[in-house]
C-alpha cells in the first residue's frame, strides 16, 4: 500500500481557496485546512441543517395532480403559476439548506505564502508546515474511531472561531461575498441570533441557536505541552443532548484521556484496513491519482451508521455563503453517480450506508407518495432534505417520480454484486415493489400503452417548458422497463407467481426505446438536439443495461448514438457529463473513447486536492463552462468508468480488460480484489497485450461464466478444473475459496 504516497495530496505554497484545502474527514465530521495566515480549519458536520420547510411546499396545491394541470396548460399565467409553486420555490428562501459550523483559526502573527502542506493518503493525516518568521508545524486528522477532530501544533499562535456570516448577517445585516463565488450559491441569510465565543477551561465554544428549537455549536479543547500543543475538537447539536456543549466537552476530554499518540494509532489502522480492499495499477500517474484520491474523498465522506454524502459531503463551502445548491440531497443523478462505483470497487461497508439511508426513510417516502402524487406506494423527492422532505427546483426532475427509479437500482446493484438472497427477499424486493406500486399507479393507458402523465429527461431543456417531453421519453421508458423487468425477474426468484405475471404485463405495456435514424432520441420524434451535459437519453446503455455490445443491431446503436454525441460536441459538458461519456464508450469496447474522457476529467476539472469543480476552471478548452462549484458525485462516476475499462460483468460473465486503450496494452496493468456479481472478488495482471495473472475469490462456492480472453483454448485452475473453450467465447467455473488460472 506503499504506492499511494506518490498520490498524496501535496501543495508548496499557501493554499488560498478553500475547495483547494487539505480534506479530512471521518463519514460524519470533515474539516478543510487552508489559509496563509490565520491559518483555517473549517470545521462541517453531515446532519448540521436548517429544515424549515419552504411555504410554498406547504401549499394544499403543492401536489402532482396540480403540477400536471399547470404544466399541460396553454396559459402564460398557469406556467408562471407553475414556475413559483415548483421551481423558485427552492430559491425563494435560503432554508430548508444544509448548514456549516464555520471554522477554527490558528493566528501565528503574520501572513505568508511560503507554506508547505501534504495529506497523506495511506493514513488520512494531513501536515502543514509554515516557513515564515515565525515557524510552526500542524499535523491534523480525523479520527476514523470516534466523533472528534485532533490536532497537534508547534509554535505560538491565537486561537479563535469564525462563524459564517450567512448565519446572522455582518455588522450591516447583510451576507458578504467573495470573489469568484459561483451562480449556484445563495447570499441569502437565515437571521439566527448572534452567538457569543466563550472561553474557560481550556475550552473554546459557541452555542448557535437557530430559527427553530435545535441548536449546535462549535467545541475546541486545548491542551498544552512542553514544545506543542494539542487540540481536540468536534461539532455538537441538540439531537446529542439537552445540554450538547457539556456533551461535546466530555467527549473532547475523553479523547484527550486517550491522548494524540494512540488515537491516531487507531485512526490509521482503521485507513490502512480500507485500503486493502482493492487496487488498480495502470502506468497512468493522472488516471490513478485521480482514482486514488476520489476513493480518499469516499471513505471520509461516507460511512456505514452516518448519513450518505450529500451533494460537498462533509465539506460544506466555507465562503460565508450558502453552499452550492442548498449542499442538499439531489437523487436526480448526484446520489447516484456517488454511490454508483464502491460495490466494484470492493467498498461496501463505506457505501451500504446508502441504501441503509433510504430504507431507514421508506416511512417517509411513502407519505410523500401519498401526500404529493396521491398514491400507495413509495417516491422519493428528487432533491429533498437530510430526512427526505422534498425542496422543489427544476420541477421536471426534482419532482419527477422515476427519479426514485434510478436511485432504487443502488438496491439491485447491492443484491447482484453480493448474491445476497436475503437481502433480496428481506430490502430489494420490498423497496422495489412498492416502488413499482407507485408508479404504476401513476401510469395511464392509451392505445395498449402505458405513459406517465408527463415525461423529461435530465437535464435537456433545463426548466423551460418545452423540457417535457412527448412521454415516454426514452429516460423515463429505460427506468420503467429496467423496474418492471427487475421486479420481474424478482419475483420468478422468489416464487410469486402472481406478481410475476403482473409485471409482466405491464413490461408488454411499454413501447420500445424510441429511435431516429438509428439513433436513440430523447422521445419519439426528436434526437438531442445541442451538445448537453447528461446523456439521460442513454439510460437504456448504461446505468440499467438494458442495451448490450452484443448484436450487430445493438452494436450499430451504439455506435450511431455516441456517434451523435461526438457530433454535437463537448461546448456544453461539464465535469460529470466526462465520466459519464466514458462509461458508455467503455460500454462499447471503445478503450481509446474512455480513456481520452477520463484524461480530460482528471486534467480540466478536478483540483489538486481532488475535488470535482464542475466547470472547465482551469481553461483547458475541453468546456464552454468555466465555474466551480464543488461537488463529489463526478469522482465517483470516474471510478467507475474507470473500473468498466478493466473488468465488466454485465452479459453475464465475467471479462477482464474489456475497455483498454491502445496505450495500455503496451504496458503492465493490473487490478486486485474488484467486485464482480455475486460477490466473487476478481484479480488479473496484462503485460504487453497478454493476461499473465486470473484469480477469483469467493467466500460461498458459486458458479461463474469467464470469457476466454486468455490467448489459449485449453485452461487449467489451481484446484484441479481443467476447460477447453473457443477463443472470445464463455466457459463455466466452480469458485470456492481461491481459483487461479495456472496455464
Amino acid at each position: 500500500m506503499e504506492y499511494l504516497s506518490k498520490y498524496d495530496i501535496h501543495y508548496d505554497k499557501a493554499i488560498v481557496n478553500w475547495d483547494e484545502a487539505l480534506p479530512l474527514g471521518n463519514g460524519k465530521l470533515g474539516c478543510l485546512i487552508y489559509g496563509d495566515g490565520p491559518l483555517h480549519l473549517s470545521v462541517d458536520r453531515v446532519d448540521l441543517w436548517d429544515e424549515r420547510p419552504a411555504p410554498a411546499t406547504q401549499e394544499d396545491g403543492f401536489t402532482f395532480a396540480e403540477l400536471v394541470r399547470l404544466a399541460k396548460s396553454e396559459s402564460a399565467e398557469d406556467w408562471k403559476e407553475y414556475s413559483r409553486r415548483f421551481d423558485t420555490v427552492y430559491e425563494d428562501t435560503p432554508y430548508p439548506t444544509k448548514l456549516t459550523a464555520g471554522r477554527i483559526e490558528l493566528d501565528f502573527g503574520e501572513k505568508t505564502d511560503n507554506i508547505l502542506s501534504r495529506v497523506c493518503l495511506l493514513e488520512a493525516t494531513a501536515n502543514v508546515r509554515i516557513n515564515g518568521k515565525k515557524q510552526a508545524k500542524i499535523e491534523a486528522f480525523m479520527s476514523a474511531t470516534r466523533f472528534v477532530g485532533v490536532a497537534r501544533v508547534c509554535g505560538d499562535y491565537k486561537l479563535r472561531l469564525h462563524i459564517p456570516d450567512y448565519i446572522s448577517g455582518d455588522e450591516n445585516g447583510e451576507v458578504g461575498a467573495n470573489a469568484g463565488d459561483s451562480a449556484e450559491q445563495s447570499n441569502g441569510c437565515l437571521h439566527y441570533p448572534r452567538a457569543t465565543i466563550e472561553q474557560a477551561d481550556g475550552f473554546t465554544y459557541y452555542r448557535q441557536a437557530t430559527a427553530t428549537e435545535f441548536s449546535y455549536g462549535l467545541v475546541v479543547y486545548e491542551r498544552a505541552f512542553e514544545g506543542y500543543k494539542e487540540l481536540y475538537f468536534t461539532i455538537a447539536t441538540s439531537a446529542d443532548a439537552e445540554d450538547f456543549i457539556a456533551f461535546a466537552k466530555e467527549e473532547l476530554i475523553q479523547a484527550a484521556k486517550i491522548g494524540y499518540d494512540d488515537l491516531k494509532a487507531e485512526h490509521t489502522a482503521w485507513w490502512r484496513s480500507y485500503w486493502e480492499r482493492s487496487s488498480i495499477s495502470i502506468g497512468d500517474e493522472l488516471l490513478e491519482k485521480t482514482y486514488y484520491r476520489s476513493w480518499f474523498l469516499f471513505a471520509s465522506c461516507s460511512r456505514k451508521g452516518f448519513y450518505p454524502m450529500p451533494l460537498q459531503g462533509v465539506w460544506t463551502a466555507d465562503n460565508d455563503l450558502l453552499p452550492p445548491w442548498k449542499g442538499d440531497y439531489h437523487h436526480d443523478t448526484n446520489t447516484q453517480l456517488s454511490y454508483q462505483s464502491y460495490l466494484k470497487a470492493n467498498r461496501l461497508e463505506e457505501g451500504s450506508c446508502f441504501i441503509d439511508y433510504l430504507w431507514g426513510l421508506k416511512t417517509e417516502y411513502s407519505r410523500f407518495a401519498k401526500e404529493f402524487y396521491g398514491v400507495d406506494g413509495l417516491l422519493i423527492p428528487g432533491v429533498s432534505t437530510i430526512h427526505g422532505k422534498p425542496m422543489g427546483g427544476w420541477a421536471q426532475y426534482a419532482l419527477s417520480p422515476t427519479m426514485t427509479i434510478w436511485t432504487a437500482q443502488s438496491f439491485d446493484e447491492y443484491y447482484l454484486y453480493t448474491g445476497d438472497k436475503e437481502f433480496l427477499k428481506q430490502r430489494a424486493y420490498p423497496f422495489l415493489s412498492q416502488v413499482g406500486k407507485a408508479i404504476s399507479a401513476l401510469l395511464e393507458e392509451k392505445d395498449g400503452k402505458l405513459y406517465l402523465p408527463l415525461s423529461s429527461s435530465p437535464e435537456i431543456f433545463d426548466a423551460r417548458k418545452e423540457a417535457y417531453l412527448q412521454p415516454n421519453s426514452n429516460f423515463d421508458l429505460a427506468l420503467l422497463r429496467y423496474l418492471y423487468t427487475t421486479l420481474q425477474g424478482y419475483a420468478q426468484i422468489l416464487k410469486d407467481a402472481q406478481a410475476e405475471m403482473e409485471y409482466a404485463k405491464i413490461v408488454s405495456k411499454l413501447d420500445d426505446f424510441a429511435t431516429v435514424d438509428g439513433i436513440l432520441g430523447i422521445d419519439k420524434n426528436r434526437l438531442l438536439p445541442v451538445s448537453h451535459r447528461h446523456f439521460s437519453h442513454l439510460m437504456c446503455l448504461y446505468p440499467l443495461h438494458l442495451i448490450h455490445y452484443d448484436t450487430d443491431e445493438h452494436k450499430a446503436l451504439y455506435e450511431n448514438s455516441l456517434a451523435q454525441i461526438e457530433e454535437l460536441g463537448q461546448g456544453f459538458w461539464a465535469g460529470f457529463s466526462f465520466a459519464m461519456c466514458a462509461q458508455l464508450y467503455a460500454m462499447a469496447y471503445k478503450g481509446n473513447g474512455a480513456y481520452e474522457k477520463l484524461r480530460q476529467f482528471a486534467h480540466g476539472f478536478v483540483a489538486e486536492n481532488g475535488f470535482h469543480l464542475n466547470g472547465d476552471f482551469k481553461g483547458y478548452g475541453y468546456s464552454a463552462l468555466h465555474y466551480r462549484p464543488f461537488t463529489l458525485e463526478s469522482s465517483f462516476g470516474f471510478c467507475d468508468a474507470l473500473q468498466e475499462m478493466l473488468l465488466q460483468e454485465h452479459c453475464g460473465y465475467i471479462h477482464v480488460f474489456p475497455a483498454l486503450p491502445d496505450e495500455w496494452k503496451k504496458k503492465t496493468i493490473s487490478f486486485a480484489r474488484l467486485r464482480s456479481y455475486g460477490g466473487i472478488e476478481v484479480s488479473a495482471t496484462m503485460e504487453n497485450g497478454v493476461i499473465k495473472k486470473f484469480a477469483l475469490c469467493s467466500e460461498e462456492k458459486r458458479v461463474v461464466r469467464v470469457k476466454n480472453v486468455f490467448g489459449i483454448e485449453n485452461l487449467r485452475f489451481s484446484d484441479g478444473q481443467t476447460v477447453r473453450c473457443a477463443l472470445d467465447e464463455t466457459f463455466l467455473l466452480v469458485v470456492k475459496d481461491d481459483v487461479t488460472l495456472i496455464g
